[in-house]
C-alpha cells in the first residue's frame, strides 16, 4: 500500500527574506514563503503588493528496495506517472526538477541524472508548480497539492515524502518592475513639490535603480516587490 509522509509548512512569514530564500529567474521571481529572517532589513517606501501567480511545494519520491537496479526502475516508473498526471491538470499543476526556487523545466534533464542513491535507498526530488486560482487561499492550495501526490501512482516501495518549505512566485517579474519605477518617479515628483519651490529647488539622486526587484513574503499568498533604491534631496539652486 502506497505510504505519503507529510511535513506540514508553517505559516507564511512577514519578514523579509535573506538574499538566499529569493531566487530569481528570466521569467520568475519566487521568494521562500515560511522562510523568517532575523536580520534587519531596509525597506524602500515605495512597494508594490502583488498576489502570487504559484507556489512551489518540494516532493521527494523514495525507496528502500534492496536492489539498486529495481530501484531505479520502480523511481523511473514513478517519474513517469507524476508527470504523465500532471500533463492531465490543464496547467494547474507542472513538474520541474530541483528545488523549490532554484528549479528548472523536466527536460532540462535526462531521468537518470535525478535519481540519487544514498547507502540501501534511492531518490528523486521534484517540484510541484501550483498555480494559484482567484479565489485560493494558502490552505486550499497545499490541500489540493497533497491530494495530487495522495492520488498519483507509485511504483513498488516508493513513498512520497512533501518537505517543509514552499515559495510563492510570481510570473513575468519585468511588468511589475515597470509598475514600481512609474511609482518611484511619483513619489520623486511629490518629494520636490513638497520641499521646493521656485525660490528653494530642490535636487533628487536616486542610486541602485539597477538592482533586481527584490521580494518578501507579507501574506499568506501576498508578495510585496520592490528595488532596494536609495534617495538623497538637496535643496538649493544649481552653482
Amino acid at each position: 500500500m502506497k505510504r505519503i509522509l507529510l511535513a506540514l509548512a508553517a505559516t507564511a512569514a512577514i519578514a523579509a527574506p535573506a538574499a538566499h530564500a529569493q531566487v530569481v529567474r528570466g521569467d520568475q521571481i519566487v521568494a521562500q514563503s515560511n522562510y523568517v529572517s532575523r536580520q534587519q532589513t531596509a525597506i524602500p517606501q515605495v512597494s508594490v503588493v502583488v498576489r502570487a501567480d504559484f507556489v512551489l511545494f518540494s516532493v521527494r519520491y523514495e525507496t528502500g528496495t534492496r536492489s539498486i537496479d529495481e530501484r531505479q526502475s520502480e523511481l523511473e516508473k514513478t517519474f513517469n506517472q507524476v508527470t504523465q498526471r500532471a500533463g492531465h491538470t490543464n496547467g494547474d499543476v507542472v513538474i520541474e526538477v530541483g528545488q523549490p526556487g532554484n528549479s528548472a523545466a523536466i527536460e532540462t534533464a535526462a531521468l537518470k541524472e535525478l535519481v540519487v542513491r544514498v547507502d540501501e535507498r534511492s531518490y528523486i526530488d521534484l517540484v510541484l508548480k501550483v498555480a494559484v486560482k482567484p479565489a485560493d487561499t494558502f490552505d486550499a492550495i497545499r490541500a489540493r497539492t497533497e491530494k495530487f501526490v495522495a492520488d498519483s501512482p507509485v511504483t513498488g516501495r516508493v513513498e512520497a515524502v512533501i518537505g517543509d518549505s514552499q515559495f510563492l512566485g510570481v510570473s513575468e517579474p519585468k511588468k511589475h518592475r515597470e509598475t514600481l519605477i512609474k511609482a518611484i518617479a511619483e513619489d520623486l515628483r511629490l518629494m520636490q513639490a513638497t520641499f521646493g519651490g521656485p525660490d528653494s529647488p530642490v535636487r533628487v539622486s536616486l542610486s541602485g535603480m539597477e538592482q533586481r526587484a527584490q521580494t518578501r513574503p507579507v501574506g499568506p499568498l501576498d508578495l510585496e516587490i520592490y528595488i532596494p533604491y536609495a534617495m538623497s534631496l538637496v535643496s538649493g539652486a544649481d552653482d
